[in-house]
């Protein structure tokens, strides 16, 4: 288990992950020695038998600082020396420094060679696929794929004996995507030299770059633009340069090509190509996928409530049966509300499954 959140920072003692040993009967005891002690913000884990040598392996998805979201931050991959204690791989194994804020991850042999590979996705990152050499893994991205990714799943869309990557992103029905026709950027420094990290977030139009957060409100986290400009008038439909001037240098920029909910289609040879998910989809971040029970089908679901007023929560989206063709759509059950976090089939007994969707802040929905 994983730890993570805004609160935590530094090195507090909440942040550290944690191993459940089972005694082969159902009963669980938490390990104190197992695993590294790592003071950071985390996302995701993975587990995976990465060299073939019997025992599990992990890999641990590093989301973003506490105090100073945009800055890349470091994942790890955790070797099992068949004891059940983990050491950090080095990075002759795997290059993860500064990967990035990752958000998902998976195991999956995507060029079938019988070693799984590593996929991990992000928000500002591209989707990057570390490919196992027998162990030890080079890294590669995916061209043009850079967004707001926030979950993956690794399956064979179309039975062609090759896994495609199903990529949950922010969608369509956004400020950040309706009318752009360049990339979303994030900023990052500390502007003010006030000791502290702020992000300025602009997208593109015709190449040119403005703030998506109106003067009020980027006055909050930097007072220094309120004496710069007193009016509106000074700053509208200027450019994020030109409101930010000399201040506008050594910073950390990160961009997102995509926002579309999207999958990746594998073609057998190591290269992908995206399209977008259905349009219905689009309609607000997609946070989680399972498979269906239909072939070639699978479920969706997601939300994000969790923003200022300027930008609208996003709640439109209902928990769906999709086709990546379109063709096929069905919204599970009208009544289902809520920001969707995870979907999972769990066995009931008897050859049974149930479909658990869990939410933010709500009870798990149960679908037989």
């Amino acid at each position: 288990m994983v730890s993570g959140g805004n609160e935590l920072y530094g090195n507090d003692n909440f942040l550290p992950d944690r191993l459940y040993l089972n005694d082969g009967k159902g009963n669980f005891s938490k390990s104190t020695h197992s695993l590294p002690p790592i003071f950071q913000n985390k996302s995701c884990v993975s587990i995976n038998d990465i060299d073939k040598d019997g025992d599990k392996d992990i890999f641990v998805g590093g989301l973003a600082d506490a105090r100073a979201y945009g800055i890349p931050q470091t994942s790890y991959l955790l070797l099992n020396d068949g004891k059940g204690t983990f050491s950090i791989a080095n990075s002759d194994m795997i290059q993860l420094n500064n990967l990035g804020i990752v958000t998902a991850s998976a195991f999956s042999d995507i060029n079938n060679d019988g070693y799984d590979d590593l996929i991990v996705s992000g928000e500002w990152m591209p989707m990057t696929i570390y490919i196992n050499k027998s162990g030890r893994f080079e890294k590669t991205e995916i061209p043009h794929s850079t967004g707001l990714w926030q979950t993956i799943l690794v399956t064979d869309v179309n039975s062609d004996g090759h896994k495609d990557i199903l990529a949950g992103n922010w969608g369509h029905n956004t400020k950040l995507w309706a009318g752009k026709n360049g990339p979303l950027k994030l900023y990052v420094k500390d502007f003010d030299k006030n000791g502290k990290i702020e992000q300025v977030m602009a997208y593109t139009i015709d190449g040119k770059e403005y703030t998506f957060l109106a003067k009020d409100e980027l006055e909050r986290p930097l007072p220094v633009l309120k004496k710069a400009y007193l009016k509106y008038g000074e700053v509208a439909g200027k450019t994020v340069q030109y409101m930010f001037y000399d201040l506008f240098n050594d910073y950390t920029e990160l961009h997102s090509e995509v926002l579309g909910s999207s999958c990746f289609m594998n073609n057998g040879k190591g290269n992908f190509s995206r399209q977008d998910l259905p349009e219905e989809l689009q309609l607000a971040p997609v946070m989680a996928f399972a498979p269906s029970p239909v072939k070639n089908t699978y479920i969706a679901g997601g939300n994000f409530y969790g923003v200022v007023p300027y930008e609208g929560r996003y709640d439109a989206l209902l928990p769906t049966q999709f086709s990546i063709d379109g063709k096929s759509l069905q919204h599970l059950l009208p009544g289902i509300e809520g920001e969707i976090r995870d979907i999972k089939w769990i066995n009931i007994g008897e050859g049974k499954k149930m479909l658990a969707l869990c939410r933010n802040n709500m009870g798990i929905a149960f679908l037989k």
